[in-house]
This record gives C-alpha cells, sequence and structure tokens, in this order.
C-alpha cells in the first residue's frame, strides 16, 4: 500500500506524488577543496543535518567532514541541509547564488521497491512451482548465471536497501561488510534488503536448496539505507553511496527510489553522483519502480534515481518473459528504461525464521542485473563503468516486447 503525505514510513509502496522531507540537498562544484565546501555552508545556512539527524553510528567517519554541525558527504561532493530552522529560504538563495554551489535541491523520502501485489497479471506466475525440479532459481536459468563459469570472485558489489539478517544459515562463514545509517547493526526486520542482497550474491546452493545467488563468490558489501519500514530519505540513500564509493564497491545496486510523477528531468544530483561513479570505475543499477498498473492501461514513469542517465534502469519481466504488470517505464527527461531482468516469483533468502520467500518486484530485478555485472567483471578486468554498461547491453536477449519497456533485453551472464 502506498503511503499518505503525512504516514510516510512503514509502507511496502510509496505515494503517487513525491513527499518531501523538509530538508535540501545541496551539491558543489567538482573540485572544490573541503574546507571551501564547509565555509559555504557555515555562511550559506544556519544549520546543516548532522550525525544525531542520521542517527548513524557505525559510519566511518573518513569521508565525512564535520564542522559544528555540518556533515558534508566528500567523496561525492554533496551536503544535506536543515531546512526546518530559521529564514532557510533566504539563506539557502544566499547559497544556491554562489558559484561553487551547482545545484540546490529539496530532499524527498525513498522508498523499497516491492509490489504490494494488488495489481497482477494472471500470466505473472509467482508459484515458483515450476522450479521444484531446478538446480536453479527460474531467474538463474534465464539470465544464464547457472551456466556461467564466472561466480563474481574479487569483485565488490554492494547493494543498498534495509539491510540483511547476518543470522542467515546460508551465509554463515562468509565475510560481509555491512553499514547502517540508523545507528543500528544493520540488521534487516523487513526482508526486502536480505532477499535483494541473496539474489545479487547469495551461495550457489545450501540444505538440499536450489542456487538462487547469481554472484556467489562475490564480495557483499550490505548499507542499510532504509529503515525497518522500508523507508529512508534521498540523504541517506547518497550516505550509502559516498560509504560505497569510499569502500570501493564496483557495482552498487539500488532497489528503491521515489515517484517521478510531474517530473520532466531527472535529479542533477543524482546525475553528477552516477557520473562520478562511472568515471572512479563503478557501476550504479537501480529499479526502475513498481508503479505501473498496465492492465487498465497506466505506464508510470521511470522512478528517481533509476530515470538518470547515469544509472542504469532495471525492468521486471516474468518466468514467461513478459512484461510484468507493475514495472514503470515512461522515459523522464533522456532516460528511459536500460535492460530487463527477472522480477516476479523470485526466489531468495529472508530473515530468520522464515529464510526463503518468492517476491516480486523491480527490487527483485534490480539485483540480477548487479550480480551479472559481477560475472562479466570478473571476466575481464577492463570491464568497469562505462564498458560494463556496454556489455550488459551489448549482450542483453532481444525480448518480443516494446524497448521502450525493457531497454536492450533480458540481462545475460557470460557463458
Amino acid at each position: 500500500m502506498a503511503p499518505s503525505a503525512k504516514q510516510p514510513h512503514g509502507s511496502e509502496g510509496f505515494a503517487a506524488e513525491p513527499i518531501r522531507t523538509g530538508n535540501y540537498l545541496v551539491q558543489f562544484r567538482k573540485g572544490l577543496k573541503v574546507r571551501d565546501e564547509i565555509k559555504l555552508l557555515h555562511r550559506g545556512n544556519g544549520r546543516v543535518a548532522t550525525a544525531s539527524d542520521f542517527k548513524e553510528t557505525e559510519i566511518d567517519m573518513a569521508p565525512l567532514v564535520r564542522y559544528g554541525e555540518a556533515v558534508l558527504l566528500d567523496h561525492i561532493g554533496v551536503a544535506v541541509i536543515r531546512g526546518d530552522t530559521g529564514d532557510h529560504h533566504h539563506q539557502l538563495n544566499l547559497l544556491s547564488n554562489k558559484s561553487e554551489v551547482l545545484h540546490v535541491y529539496p530532499e524527498f523520502y525513498v522508498f523499497a521497491h516491492a509490489s504490494d501485489g494488488n495489481s497482477v497479471h494472471a500470466s505473472e506466475d509467482d508459484s515458483g512451482t515450476h522450479e521444484d525440479s531446478l538446480s536453479c532459481a527460474w531467474g538463474i536459468e534465464a539470465t544464464g548465471a547457472c551456466r556461467s563459469k564466472y561466480s563474481g570472485a574479487g569483485i565488490k558489489v554492494a547493494v543498498l536497501d534495509t539491510g540483511f539478517d547476518r543470522r542467515h544459515p546460508d551465509y554463515a562463514g562468509r565475510q560481509i561488510k555491512y553499514w547502517s545509517a540508523f545507528g543500528c547493526d544493520g540488521r534487516d526486520v523487513r526482508g526486502h534488503g536480505t532477499h535483494c542482497a541473496g539474489t545479487a550474491a547469495g551461495p550457489r546452493a545450501v540444505h538440499n536448496r536450489m542456487r538462487y545467488g547469481v554472484a556467489p563468490d562475490a564480495e557483499l558489501h550490505v548499507y542499510k539505507v532504509l529503515n525497518d519500514g522500508g523507508t529512508g530519505s534521498e540523504g541517506e540513500l547518497l550516505l550509502g553511496i559516498n560509504q560505497a564509493m569510499v569502500d570501493g564497491c564496483d557495482i552498487i545496486s539500488m532497489s528503491c527510489g521515489r515517484s517521478a510523477s510531474g517530473a520532466k528531468m531527472s535529479n542533477p544530483i543524482f546525475d553528477a553522483v552516477g557520473q562520478t561513479a562511472l568515471e572512479e570505475g563503478r557501476l550504479m543499477v537501480a529499479a526502475a519502480g513498481n508503479s505501473s498498473s498496465r492492465d487498465i492501461g497506466y505506464i508510470a514513469p521511470i522512478d528517481f534515481p533509476a530515470n538518470s542517465p547515469t544509472i542504469m534502469s532495471v525492468a521486471a519481466v516474468d518466468s514467461r518473459l513478459g512484461l510484468t504488470n507493475f514495472s514503470s517505464g515512461i522515459p523522464v527527461g533522456t532516460a528511459g528504461i536500460d535492460i530487463a531482468a527477472p522480477g516476479a516469483g523470485v526466489f531468495s533468502s529472508v530473515p530468520m525464521p522464515r529464510k526463503y520467500q518468492r517476491l516480486r518486484g523491480t527490487s527483485m530485478a534490480a539485483p540480477h542485473v548487479a550480480g551479472i555485472a559481477a560475472l562479466w567483471a570478473e571476466s575481464d578486468a577492463s570491464l568497469r563503468a562505462t564498458k560494463l554498461w556496454q556489455v550488459l547491453i551489448s549482450n542483453a536477449k532481444p525480448l518480443l516486447l516494446d524497448k521502450r519497456d525493457v531497454g536492450a533485453g533480458l540481462v545475460q551472464a557470460p557463458r
């Protein structure tokens, strides 16, 4: 169910209209020195978001610069400014008029992209009964990951979501990096993050279960940027992106976002962050969103941040390789759907004691692409960033569907 404007937290979907947090995002000119950024923040606004605003107790403070109440994400050149104190409109105008500042944008809430199940085509098979005799989940079969000789070894894959259940027996003894923006240990109560992480880099096969992880030997990094209700802010998402870049992650998977209703262009701050990632040899992947109701003819615009031209947007198909009813697809600005991946009846890990569940959503599609990207990155050290993007597109399996809806087609692993 989508949240109301008064109750943005604790909901699986998201509102038709974006919901403001009351804060603002500030992007600085590239190459601006940290000391100069801090001075601009101090003079431009009376109060800047602090660590207590984000409640991040486990964040490595190396990439953050503090000045009084200021927190600056120095690696990506972005800060979050409190907009609820003093004459903030006047202060923000002063800040935005400075040549060192590129953009000042309002901050919005973001939500986990899991379908609420209220509008599902009959052809979207979520039962998973066709998998009973398979050694791999249908998504692993359809993308060719089960037949690939690559496993993602040596590649760092970041999953930015609701956290991860480190008690899950399938991951016993595995070295996983945990990070949280909420002052906790990164635990996953909702299950969304554990499911997405399992799809991207879960094990080959354990406990007589079929394989559900695309890149089982990838180095998994889990960043909790959504709270236990599946809600976060753009600032918290940027905190996770900043940390993933500092940690040297090769691929960053995001199964969250916000509505692009009424938008004519993508957010230039996320455009710039995606470009910085590409320039550093990293690839960012994002779920396109679940706002469509195609059975009644409604196709929703691609969500933020998937609608950024520097971030790979992922649509969802079902086990018959048909387009899911919910998958968003209308381009925003210059960015449309780039590629498609399994997003219905996807089997993966969830927190104990349930252990496993089949879910649907573009949330489930994005980590398939992230995992496949890790396989390609392992296959050739030169395949990073833009080259990795290009090889994913050029090797996608064409589908008998509109390219506006599925981009290049179904993502495919290297054989």
